[in-house]
């Protein structure tokens, strides 16, 4: 999918925080960053007819199994002729083509600036969010258009 020819012009209206949890006691001097896993949640939530697209996109860090980090937040931007870029299909799913890589890329930038903030002062600070390919990570996370968080897919 080349895109020489669209022309995308969408810019980031607001970001809030969702939900944010924090256990850093478990992460000491000895945790290699091999051991933390990473997981994404990700869910698209589009007002076409107002131009305006949301990404709730979360963030966990687990080590051997524990939840040691999950952060959550919203990302709305607004993108011109946004209807070009979506197909609402008759079961409720959704196709995203072209925008959805930058919309991954605002949000994991974004995150990693808050998680900086966030996790300053603590052990987690050392495990800064690793550079993350947004084409690959658009493929791996499915996207859902339901209201609920919680509804979010893991990756």
């Amino acid at each position: 999918m080349t895109e020489s020819n669209v022309n995308i012009q969408m810019r980031l209206t607001s970001v809030n925080e969702v939900s944010f949890m924090m256990s850093p006691g478990k992460i000491t001097e000895e945790v290699l960053p091999e051991n933390i896993k990473l997981g994404f949640s990700s869910q698209i939530q589009p007002e076409v007819e107002n131009n305006k697209i949301a990404l709730i996109f979360g963030i966990k860090y687990e080590l051997e199994g524990d939840k040691v980090l999950e952060c959550v937040y919203r990302f709305e931007f607004e993108v011109s002729g946004l209807a070009q870029f979506i197909t609402i299909e008759d079961n409720d799913g959704i196709t995203i083509t072209y925008i959805m890589p930058h919309l991954i890329s605002v949000a994991i930038g974004t995150m990693r600036g808050i998680l900086v903030v966030k996790t300053a002062g603590t052990n987690l600070s050392k495990y800064p969010l690793p550079i993350i390919d947004p084409m690959q990570l658009t493929q791996t996370c499915l996207l859902y258009t339901s209201p609920s968080p919680r509804d979010a897919h893991e990756s």
